[in-house]
């Protein structure tokens, strides 16, 4: 069941049977470089992905990533959600794709069905973003769904520096 649609997308609940997609998506040389290797190397470790980083898992309500796929076919195409890390006072957006839909504009339209569910449904008063300062792409998409560099901070002690959007 989808939680949210929109013209071309369907996002809903990360469930285990999108393991491979998952397996795949979390392994593809850009996801690495620009968010980081989650050591997803099996479709077990995918389903436990799915497990910790899903809805179901995340110990507030809603909050976690879900699944994004094509509303004509239902190809699972990247995920997007909304985290809550202890590091930060507000939730903030994530969002991953297969990099062969990059360019459509599905990042911003699945970011903003996300951002505006959170605000409206879910009742968060801001949402916030964190990013690496090489990652152009992702920097491009928050600013076009209105975020701005805030600030950078550290999300770990001595860990990279990164930009904190809002």
């Amino acid at each position: 069941m989808n939680l949210i649609e929109t013209e071309r997308l369907a996002i809903r609940k990360m469930e285990d049977s999108d393991d491979a997609f998952i397996l795949s998506l979390l392994n593809e040389p850009a996801f690495h470089a620009n968010i980081g290797d989650k050591k997803i190397r099996s479709l077990e470790d995918a389903r436990g992905y799915i497990r910790t980083k899903g809805l179901s898992s995340n110990p507030s309500p809603n909050l976690g990533m879900y699944l994004v796929s094509l509303v004509e076919d239902a190809v699972p195409i990247g995920i997007c959600g909304l985290l809550k890390r202890d590091q930060l006072d507000n939730p903030d957006i994530g969002f991953a794709l297969a990099e062969q839909y990059w360019g459509k504009g599905y990042a911003i339209e699945a970011a903003r069905a996300v951002m505006d569910y959170g605000l409206a449904s879910l009742g968060h008063s801001r949402i916030v973003a964190v990013t690496s300062a090489s990652n152009g792409a992702s920097i491009r998409v928050l600013e076009k769904l209105g975020l701005r560099l805030e600030r950078m901070i550290r999300m770990t002690e001595g860990g990279p520096e990164a930009c904190l959007f809002s």
